[in-house]
């Protein structure tokens, strides 16, 4: 199948129509719906921003305390949303200059809030996963060390909507025979999950996600879509 192209979808988001070509293939289409509505979120949110919304420059006091608590040299800065709002050509332009002031804004939140350095994090293992079947997804996952605990993060670009369910991260002995469910994952967003203290990567090495269904079923759909295996 051959999906809409980025530019398209970023000027629909925009609120210009669609070809009836782009149309016709949403309607059929859950991958590129999903692709829309992000791309829609975008705009929605860089739209919604007013001026009040401007992140402002911290007192010296406040970026004396950072730089001192992270060992670094100068003064921090904060960048104008002027730059943001001016009009790019490009229908892909548009989309990335709205992403850019939404981030800008909420930068500029964090910034006048109390800023710590990010904790040391050592990467234990990690794994590509790879398509199942015809499902036409890939992903990464890489376990790390935290603060002496194990912590697994899942990667799965552009996951469609499921209806009437959800996915789930699992992790499984090399034959899959066993499987252990982590946690629950989002269309859209990277999932992150603390493992439980004791799991032996050794004897759970695979990381699956499926497509699971609120039916009340506990156990393994039998229908994932992505999957692979740690390596140290």
């Amino acid at each position: 199948m051959s999906h809409c192209d980025d530019d398209e979808l970023s000027i629909i988001a925009l609120g210009e129509p669609a070809s009836s070509a782009d149309d016709a293939h949403l309607q059929e289409c859950s991958r590129c719906r999903s692709r829309l509505d992000q791309l829609t979120a975008v705009v929605g949110s860089a739209r919604s921003i007013t001026d009040d919304d401007r992140p402002i420059t911290p007192p010296a006091d406040v970026w004396a305390g950072i730089t001192a608590e992270l060992g670094l040299t100068g003064t921090g800065t904060v960048t104008s949303l002027d730059a943001a709002r001016r009009r790019r050509g490009g229908r892909t332009w548009a989309i990335a200059g709205a992403a850019a002031a939404v981030g800008l804004v909420l930068g500029g939140i964090v910034t006048a809030g109390v800023l710590k350095p990010p904790s040391s994090a050592q990467v234990l293992a990690q794994a590509s996963l790879a398509p199942i079947a015809d499902s036409g997804f890939a992903g990464t996952a890489v376990v790390e060390q935290r603060d002496g605990h194990a912590v697994l993060r899942v990667q799965v670009p552009d996951l469609p909507q499921v209806e009437d369910g959800y996915y789930e991260v699992w992790m499984a002995t090399p034959d899959t025979t066993t499987m252990v469910a982590i946690g629950t994952m989002n269309p859209g967003e990277d999932a992150t999950f603390d493992l439980p203290a004791g799991m032996d990567m050794t004897s759970f090495p695979v990381v699956d996600v499926s497509v699971e269904h609120f039916d009340g079923n506990t156990e393994h759909s039998a229908v994932s879509v992505v999957r692979g295996q740690l390596q140290a």
